[in-house]
């Protein structure tokens, strides 16, 4: 009974590990080549690990924009309350290769803070 329970334990623990890896994607899917300035409207913010996202209403669209981890982005010193619904931001960002309303944010200015997300 030991046995079965031990390998019932490795093998969640394996499909957990698994699905936070599949969650969690990686950069690569963004063109470095088209970094653009993104600006709008923050319409929506879902702050959580392991990326914060934010929704900006820009040029008719909403954009999906995905920042960085939540602790880098405080260590830099923007907080959650900084990017409140209404504000207006302007991000430094690169589009996703085969979604055109997602973006990924290389730097993020917002209440006249300029803050480097990535580099």
């Amino acid at each position: 009974m030991r046995i079965i329970a031990a390998i019932a334990a490795v093998a969640l623990s394996g499909a957990a590990i698994t699905g936070t890896a599949w969650a969690h994607h990686g950069w690569e899917s963004y063109d470095s080549t088209k970094q653009q300035k993104v600006t709008g409207a923050i319409a929506e913010l879902k702050w959580e690990q392991p990326h914060a996202i934010l929704w900006v209403n820009s040029g008719g669209k909403k954009l999906e924009v995905w920042l960085s981890p939540l602790q880098r982005m405080v260590d830099r010193g923007l907080n959650k309350e900084a990017l409140s619904v209404g504000k207006s931001v302007t991000v430094d960002a690169q589009p996703h290769t085969k979604n055109a309303n997602e973006w990924k944010a290389l730097a993020i200015t917002v209440d006249g803070k300029n803050v480097d997300l990535m580099r």
